[in-house]
């Protein structure tokens, strides 16, 4: 009996350290939304902004009312969407050469580099902010520096619109 009550009381924290281990990188989720995106970024498809199930798999509850509330109000003004296309490669003409690599991560939020080159040899440079939710880590918003050395976030363009 004494066995059976000490497996009942460790039980937890085995089943937490497997889910550690099992536990995908905040860089490898940046690395599947390009490879999901793919479509888009070559031009010849809707991507993640035109497809709702790999919305709701990429990106933070948070940051999917935030776009679903802008299109809400794009469509009653007879608007487009402050989001329109491609997200992930801050509309480059060519990407090139993409690099991802983590930032920082704590226990539930990270930040992870996207780097790329663009057809006409500039280099773009996205942050992801990702928090982890419903067991994955999932975009909560995006920083897009751009080339004249100015920066704005996905999550502004949503709220400016």
């Amino acid at each position: 009996m004494r066995i059976l009550v000490a497996v009942a009381c460790l039980l937890p924290f085995a089943l937490a350290a497997e889910a550690g281990i099992n536990r995908h990188s905040p860089d490898a989720a940046v690395n599947a939304a390009y490879a999901a995106d793919e479509t888009a970024i070559q031009g010849r498809g809707a991507g993640i902004m035109g497809d709702n199930t790999l919305r709701s798999r990429f990106f933070s509850r948070s940051l999917l009312r935030s776009i679903a509330a802008n299109e809400v109000i794009a469509g009653a003004r007879n608007a487009p969407p402050a989001v329109v296309g491609d997200l992930f490669s801050d509309q480059a003409p060519h990407m090139v050469a993409l690099r991802v690599a983590p930032i920082s991560e704590n226990h539930d939020t990270a930040k992870v580099l996207a780097e790329f080159a663009r057809g006409d040899g500039a280099r773009e440079r996205l942050t992801y902010a990702m928090v982890y939710e419903r067991g994955e880590w999932r975009i909560d918003d995006i920083t897009y520096a751009m080339l004249d050395g100015e920066s704005h976030t996905l999550r502004g363009e949503l709220a400016a619109n």
